[in-house]
């Protein structure tokens, strides 16, 4: 062991600023490789099969970076501003709904449509922060799961009036004379747009109005006793999460190109309470990891599944006769496990682990 005055602090802190700075481009450069990997599924030459991709291809990456709006959406208001909500499907709808409205219907361009989902979600989620002023706890996550189902059915009946049964077509996203009409050019729309959502959030939480809204979170009667409005907050973190999680829905259906009212079930708003759960409550990483590993871990299960297609006993039952169970099992014991264990999350714990490598850096 060699003693600390051989590491001064300031060549240890360039040594990790360093570190840092080379993780950050190596990141960069594994993003804008991983679609040409996923679509020509081969790495220097060599051959990857779906099992060493995770059975992963670059549609179901679109949508879990769509997914990921959503989940930082979400962890921005039940992580970082203490509200719970179960109607995160509602922001969704109306952001799909909006989206047919101005787009298929009156022709709008795609990003003016974004931009109308984006405004009318906002309202929404005014709207549905409302009776945050006046009830909390169990009632004001009652209000949110009426909100669900009232959005749901209002999506149901415009569908069937304006469209039909099989749910409602959306013209193809173009951004000027560029098309986003394969999933390459879909990815490097997405990807930018998950990074600067990522970014506008991290940022808005280091404000003093963001410090203030994990004031309200942590201790509601303190932050009000120190003079911060929470009123006006919980508002405000409501209208911008929606905000958020209805330009998701409005991308999620032109993605999709075809939607209905049953893709916006009570499932599809559990799904963002559990990744948040998984990834790490609070935290915008865990946001990323948490609908990471909820995309990611059906997709394997279905790739074991395949290369268990002529085998027999228990493992064919779980992974081929019950594979729809045997994912519902593992997400759910995943989340009571982590509750337990790490209510902190799986990035968390990534946050736990690089602190203590850090001390024994420093002590060595």
């Amino acid at each position: 062991m060699t003693t600390s005055s051989n590491h001064p602090p300031a060549a240890r802190a360039q040594g990790t600023s360093l570190l840092r700075w080379l993780a950050v481009l190596l990141g960069i450069a594994a993003l804008i490789y991983l679609p040409f990997l996923l679509t020509e599924r081969t790495i220097f030459g060599h051959r990857l099969s779906n099992m060493q991709l995770l059975n992963m291809g670059l549609s179901q990456m679109n949508l879990m970076l769509i997914t990921m709006l959503g989940a930082l959406s979400l962890n921005y208001l039940t992580g970082s501003a203490g509200l719970i909500s179960i109607g995160h499907a509602a922001f969704y709808a109306v952001g799909a709904m909006t989206a047919a409205i101005t787009g298929s219907q009156w022709g709008w361009p795609f990003p003016l449509v974004l931009v109308s989902a984006a405004v009318t979600g906002a309202v929404a989620g005014l709207i549905a922060g409302l009776p945050s002023l006046r009830v909390r706890g169990l009632y004001f996550v009652l209000s949110t799961f009426a909100l669900h189902y009232l959005v749901v059915f209002v999506f149901m009946e415009y569908q069937f009036k304006f469209f039909s049964v099989v749910g409602i077509p959306y013209n193809a996203a173009s951004l000027g004379a560029w098309e986003l009409n394969t999933p390459m050019r879909w990815y490097f729309f997405l990807l930018p747009l998950v990074v600067i959502t990522y970014w506008l959030l991290r940022n808005s939480l280091n404000t003093r109005e963001g410090r203030a809204m994990q004031a309200m979170r942590d201790h509601e009667l303190a932050a009000t006793a120190s003079g911060i409005d929470v009123r006006f907050l919980r508002l405000k973190a409501f209208s911008f999460s929606s905000a958020i999680a209805a330009v998701a829905g409005a991308l999620f259906a032109y993605y999709l190109s075809n939607v209905t009212s049953e893709y916006f079930g009570i499932q599809f708003a559990i799904q963002f309470i559990a990744m948040i759960i998984i990834g790490g409550m609070g935290s915008l990483p865990g946001a990323l990891v948490g609908a990471a590993v909820w995309l990611l871990l059906p997709s394997v299960i279905t790739g074991m599944a395949s290369q268990m297609g002529d085998s027999t006993g228990l493992l064919r039952s779980a992974f081929v006769d019950h594979k729809p169970q045997l994912v519902q099992a593992i997400f759910g014991s995943l989340v009571v496990v982590l509750l337990i264990f790490a209510p902190w999350g799986i990035a968390g714990m990534a946050s736990r682990i690089k602190a203590r490598m850090s001390a024994m850096w420093d002590k060595s």
